[in-house]
């Protein structure tokens, strides 16, 4: 049973295309950007359907939210009047009911008034920000006392390693892209 496995694992590797000359790869790179275009093609097809159902779907709910929008204003007013007889009304049918409900109150924040007026209490804070571009920066270019020795940052000035950051290089990144 193993050596069956194993005999249709050896056909299928033998039948796989394998990229390795500068044709080959020409080719997969064709066949890539046809693959591409196709794709585009489909949601380009997409996009246009749905378009069109968005469209008729505006046009139908914009005539049932007229319609909506009476009858709430009908049901708000009929409420209100009844409210101002009664101030305890509650309506309630089979198709449903008029109540209302307490809100809490909207706080509208004007936000540099208050920090002006509470700079100084415990209702504003003062966030430290590293600035990772302009350390990178520096010590890339050995300004500010900041130098890159191997893949650590050193204090020119005291030869201390700085805490807190360490450079990892990366692979080579492979980038494939298609003429269109």
């Amino acid at each position: 049973m193993a050596e069956l496995d194993e005999l249709e694992q050896a056909e299928v590797t033998e039948d796989r295309f394998i990229v390795d000359s500068p044709e080959k790869a020409d080719w997969a790179l064709y066949k890539l950007r046809e693959t591409n275009e196709t794709i585009n093609q489909n949601k380009k097809l997409a996009d246009k359907n749905h378009e069109r159902i968005d469209e008729w779907l505006e046009r139908e709910n914009s005539k049932a939210n007229e319609s909506k929008e009476y009858f709430e204003g009908l049901l708000q007013e009929y409420f209100t009047n009844e409210r101002d007889k009664n101030p305890k009304f509650k309506f309630s049918s089979p198709n449903g009911k008029l109540s209302s409900r307490k809100q809490q109150p909207k706080w509208i924040y004007e936000e540099s008034k208050l920090v002006d007026v509470l700079k100084d209490t415990e209702f504003v804070t003062s966030v430290p920000k590293l600035e990772k571009g302009l350390f990178k920066k520096s010590a890339k270019k050995g300004l500010d006392g900041l130098s890159v020795v191997g893949n650590k940052v050193v204090n020119t000035n005291t030869g201390e390693v700085i805490d807190g950051v360490q450079i990892q290089e990366q692979p080579d990144k492979i980038v494939i892209s298609t003429e269109d």
